[in-house]
Formats: structure tokens, C-alpha cells, sequence
């Protein structure tokens, strides 16, 4: 989530609006995704839906062959999810605590073009909640991400394999939100791609 911020400010002049149709399915059963996101993130299932007052959930989850344990470190331990995913990052786990994250690591920590969510509450080793509350400034629509809720759930299959579902709840149906609902779509699932694969790889485990 937090590394498609960055890429969404250069990219969203070239995301076409999708029909509300096509980006939020009308169940709770897996989406068909555009050959593209599938080629990249294979192992991604899409299980997004809209509610009845016709509100939608971007919802996306992987299976990992690694303990519980080892992918909830990858998203509270500081050092650990820089790592993986970026250079610049401090996680505050507490309920009002926070995520900031930076790919330009000429952007210290506290400044203000910096990603930066707050973490609403969490669930060790099952579920982190979190709003974002700071985005690039080069984002557009960034007022419409900001009213959304972001959801990380784990759920263990056995000891060694896991999981990971990425929830956005809240997105409307306008045209702004339309494009970012479409590129987070396919750079969630990318990045549940990525996480699948880092700690799958032979010297994570």
C-alpha cells in the first residue's frame, strides 16, 4: 500500500476512469482482473464488493508459505518492513500510533511529502487498521484516499503458512475515486506479490 502512493502521483495521468461496474463487482466473489495485474501477481486472489448503500471494498489476499510471526514483523518492525519495502520508514504500533514511509531516500523522516498513515487499532499477529492522513502532495484526489479505511488481516492456515488480506473500505463512485480504486487494485496486488515472494525465497525462512 504505502509504495503506491509515489508511483500513483507520476502514473495517474495515464489510468483511464474505470465504470463503476467493471471496478467494483456486485458480490463478494473473486474478480476477474485484467490479463496485466494477472500476469504480474499470479497468486493474488481479488475478492472485492459493493454494499448496499453502494459504498465499495477493494479487498485482495495471497497465500505465503511463512509463519504468521515472520509477516506480521514485515509490517510493524521498522527494519524489518525496510527490508522489503522501503528505504525510508518508522512504525509506531499503538493504537494512534503510525506508519511513514518514503522510496525517495532523500526525504527524511518527518518530511511533510512523506506517506503517513495512523493506525486506528490492531490485533497482534490478525489485523492492523489504519487511515491515511498524509500523502505526496503531487497525488491527485488525495482527499478521497484519506476517506477510506485501510484493513491488514492475517489468517494462519498452519504453522508455516498464512494468509494476508488487504482491505480498502469507503471508496464512492466518483471519477477521481474510480482511478485511485483502479491503480490500487492492481499495485496492492502487486505488492501482496511482492511480500508473497520475499518471504518465500529460500534465506527468509
Amino acid at each position: 500500500m504505502t509504495r503506491t502512493l509515489l508511483a500513483l502521483a507520476a502514473a495517474a495521468t495515464l489510468i483511464a476512469a474505470p465504470t463503476l461496474a467493471q471496478a467494483a463487482p456486485a458480490q463478494a466473489a473473486p474478480a476477474q482482473v485484467a490479463p496485466t495485474q494477472a500476469a504480474k501477481s499470479p497468486h493474488v486472489v481479488d475478492t472485492s464488493f459493493s454494499t448496499g448503500d453502494g459504498q465499495r471494498t477493494l479487498q485482495e489476499s495471497v497465500v505465503i508459505d511463512a509463519p504468521v510471526a515472520v509477516l506480521w514483523k514485515a509490517f510493524v518492525d521498522t527494519e524489518e518492513f525496510k527490508r522489503w519495502n522501503s528505504p525510508i520508514a518508522a512504525i509506531d504500533l499503538r493504537v494512534g500510533g503510525s506508519l511513514e514511509a518514503s522510496y525517495d531516500p532523500k526525504h527524511p523522516l518527518g518530511d511533510p511529502n512523506n506517506i503517513r498513515h495512523k493506525i486506528i487499532t490492531f490485533l497482534p499477529d490478525r489485523l492492523i487498521v489504519f487511515q491515511n492522513v498524509n500523502a505526496p502532495r503531487e497525488l491527485p484526489g488525495a482527499d478521497r484516499f484519506q476517506r477510506t479505511v485501510i484493513v491488514l488481516q492475517y489468517e494462519p492456515i498452519s504453522a508455516t503458512r498464512t494468509k494476508v488480506m488487504l482491505s480498502v473500505t469507503g471508496w464512492a463512485s466518483d471519477a477521481p475515486s474510480n482511478r485511485l480504486y483502479e491503480f490500487f487494485r492492481v499495485d496492492n496486488a502487486e505488492l501482496l506479490e511482492k511480500m508473497k515472494t520475499v518471504y518465500e525465497a529460500p534465506a527468509t525462512r
